[in-house]
């Protein structure tokens, strides 16, 4: 990917202290992610991610209220990265559950894990550290940062499935579609991490992965319907 250039030799001084700024900004929010994937959330501070962006600590302040204010923005780029390439493909694979066979169900819920593999993979040492945090924080906590980040995500995907499931014409209780996901990331998180401990191939996991959602949406579908 080409990278983008900017002629400032002409820029009013406003506009050169603007894009200063920005670029500021951009690498405090580098710093804190390459230093949340060295070190987890007990190893981030404002010293050392103002450090890693080549500013003194006070000047972290230009940019950002708190430190968790910077966690919060970096966690919503994040969720955004790792969740628009693949809601479409997850929505529509769950509209279309009742008229997919077997081999076509397959095939699409393979798609769809394969992205979150490969979103995992980027930077497999990040999703290790948000596993391992996530137990240490509270949902609740009002500044969440980072160490709530996979809690976030999993309550994004509650909302991709229920979205999927109204477009099939069903609607189902919050509880149940809550328990798929919580059961269906749990797996997905223990493989992710297996397949990067070599104990097993990538496609080894994706497999079993396809066969166990599709059991999964044949036990949330038979709850809808002995609820009738």
């Amino acid at each position: 990917m080409n990278s983008l250039t900017f002629n400032t030799s002409s820029a009013p001084a406003e506009s050169k202290r603007e894009l200063a700024k920005s670029k500021t900004r951009r690498a405090l929010l580098k710093s804190a992610l390459q230093l949340y994937s060295q070190e987890g959330a007990q190893g981030m501070s404002m010293n050392k991610v103002a450090k890693g962006a080549g500013i003194a600590q006070p000047s972290f302040y230009n940019h950002f209220d708190s430190l968790d204010a910077l966690q919060s923005e970096l966690c919503e780029q994040l969720k955004e990265n790792y969740l628009s390439p693949m809601r479409l493909a997850w929505v529509n694979m769950l509209k279309d559950y009742d008229v997919l066979n077997k081999e076509e169900f397959d095939q699409q819920c393979q798609q769809g894990l394969i992205m979150i593999f490969d979103s995992a993979f980027q930077n497999i040492a990040l999703f290790q550290h948000l596993i391992e945090d996530r137990p240490r924080f509270s949902p609740k906590k009002e500044n969440k940062g980072l160490g709530n980040l996979i809690t976030e995500i999993q309550q994004e995907w509650t909302e991709i499935f229920i979205q999927g499931l109204q477009l099939s014409g069903r609607f189902f209780e919050r509880s149940d579609v809550n328990l798929c996901v919580d059961i269906a990331a749990s797996q997905v998180h223990e493989l992710i991490l297996g397949c990067h401990q070599q104990r097993y191939s990538r496609q080894q996991a994706i497999s079993i992965l396809s066969h166990n959602f599709d059991a999964l949406f044949v036990s949330l579908f038979a709850r809808k319907n002995n609820k009738k």
